[in-house]
């Protein structure tokens, strides 16, 4: 697993390749760029809000791994490095290697230890593991009939999808209650987390993958005919596909995805809403924090810009 999970992208980028191609052929990028400019100012303020709140939750949520980690508190440091690492390893991709990186590269300048920022990292992408499971399930089951047709299975089977993952979901909840004692995994002892740090994560994940559904959600066209609860499903099963192939921000994966799951929508319009979409929530966020890590190198002691100029 280790040496070829790497390589899923590979697979994935060439099925996502071969829907594009086939979906393309017909599109009119006029109509693409059409969709982005009709957008009114109101949706696009308030897909900015949205992402915003995402960030946000991100960057409180960092203060409180590395608290949970370090037992050190210093939320304005773990809230730069959120809001800066997360948009970047999402560029990136190989989101847990790259934001790793990135978050060692921060706060080592602060003092935390190897073995504390790598527990950072593990508590930060919880909210996203437990949350992305419950609200899959939940929609499958609360909005089993238009899963099935964007799925192409039967309502049955969507159900019995949406039973066996939840008792999945509660059955983790049950393992944390009960078990009191750290696992023992490889040699190595992983402390069980309390039924109160699974909750936090739990309903911090929860709102920030609501908020992020919300956003496409807003920029989709009236052809979807899908309410937001039942949009969350399909939005969750394709954004899980592009964090699986480990392509840069899950470039045409997600895309390719949507066009499966969703063939009422015209293909333009919705790859126009993906492009407000990313524009929102993935381009501006990555800019801003391109320049706060120009801002920590050559600002902070450790910076690699700071140290140059010091030179000369």
């Amino acid at each position: 697993m280790k040496k070829w999970a790497p390589l899923l992208w590979i697979p994935m980028l060439a099925l996502a390749g071969w829907v594009l191609a086939d979906r393309l052929e017909a599109i009119d990028f006029h109509d693409v760029r059409q969709q982005v400019l009709a957008q009114p100012p109101t949706t696009m303020l308030l897909g900015l809000l949205f992402s915003a709140g995402v960030y946000a939750l991100v960057g409180i949520y960092e203060g409180i791994a590395v608290r949970m980690a370090s037992g050190r508190t210093m939320p304005l440091v773990a809230f730069r490095t959120a809001i800066i690492s997360n948009p970047i390893s999402r560029a990136i991709g190989l989101a847990l290697v790259s934001g790793g990186a990135l978050r060692y590269r921060m706060y080592a300048a602060v003092g935390l230890s190897a073995r504390e920022v790598a527990t950072v990292v593990v508590l930060a992408a919880m909210p996203y593991f437990f949350s992305v499971g419950w609200l899959i399930d939940l929609s499958l089951l609360l909005n089993a009939e238009t899963a099935a047709q964007a799925l192409r299975i039967s309502t049955g089977t969507v159900l019995i999808l949406g039973v066996i993952g939840l008792a999945k979901d509660i059955g983790w909840l049950t393992f944390v209650i009960r078990r009191k004692t750290p696992l023992t995994m490889g040699g190595q002892t992983l402390p069980v987390p309390t039924l109160r740090d699974t909750s936090l994560q739990l309903a911090i994940g929860l709102v920030q993958i609501s908020l992020m559904t919300g956003i496409l959600y807003l920029f989709m066209p009236d052809e979807l005919n899908m309410s937001w609860p039942a949009f969350i499903a399909i939005y969750c099963i394709a954004f899980v596909a592009g964090q699986l192939s480990n392509v840069p921000a899950g470039l045409g994966v997600l895309e390719a995805a949507l066009l499966l799951m969703l063939p009422q929508v015209p293909p333009a319009k919705l790859l126009g809403a993906v492009l407000a979409y990313r524009a929102v929530f993935e381009i501006l966020p990555l800019l801003i924090a391109l320049g706060l890590l120009l801002m920590f190198e050559s600002t902070s002691s450790s910076g690699v810009l700071r140290r140059r100029l010091l030179r000369r």
